[in-house]
């Protein structure tokens, strides 16, 4: 299980968000940066479009702002303007800065490699996915509609979130989770893909 997000703010929810309190549901966390341009022009557009599709009852999209650079460019006020001129309706939570390191709370309690990355939690709360980059619309459209369609305690969910070791993808997939299910299945797509590619540059 992830740990709990530790924000010093949120913003567009009226109470902050705790991912146990969201179990039943499955979860999008997004961790970005405003000055990241893959986050500004493709990860938070994908966020915002998948807050705007799903169900609140079956997806949450939680935003989570950061910052490991550029420290004083990037502040609460400056986030809330970003927000404000980029339509960001999702809630967001600003990762809590800490005193003796550059790498926010969050950041570090997660092992994050940079932003922008992408956690998805199934409805039983489990970690389904960590993505350090962008992952395309379709690939995590199927997953999504693959976790949405168990209920928690499916036997094909995820049950336990801890990376398999040495794992080349950036998608990693929890350690435990049962042979044959459906985010095992995904992360052999995803292997697969690999593979193709590389035999097309040996070509």
């Amino acid at each position: 299980m992830l740990r709990e997000i530790d924000a010093s703010e949120w913003l567009n929810t009226p109470e902050p968000l705790t991912l146990s309190s969201l179990r039943g549901r499955v979860v999008v966390v997004t961790a970005f940066q405003m000055l990241c341009r893959g986050c500004a022009t493709v990860s938070l557009p994908q966020a915002s479009r998948l807050h705007q599709t799903f169900p609140r009852a079956d997806l949450v999209v939680i935003g989570l702002h950061s910052v490991f650079e550029h420290h004083s460019a990037m502040t609460p006020e400056a986030l809330r303007a970003f927000v404000h001129e980029y339509q960001l309706n999702f809630p967001i939570a600003i990762d809590r800065p800490e005193a003796r390191s550059a790498v926010p709370a969050t950041m570090q309690a997660w092992a994050l490699k940079g932003t922008p990355s992408l956690m998805v939690l199934g409805r039983d709360g489990a970690l389904a996915v960590r993505h350090f980059g962008h992952l395309d619309d379709l690939r995590l459209g199927c997953l999504l509609g693959e976790l949405m369609a168990c209920a928690p305690g499916d036997p094909e969910g995820v049950t336990r979130a801890q990376a398999p070791p040495g794992a080349e993808s950036a998608v990693e997939v929890c350690e435990g989770a049962p042979r044959g299910g459906k985010v095992e299945r995904f992360n052999q797509q995803e292997d697969g893909l690999r593979r193709e590619r590389r035999v097309l540059q040996n070509q």
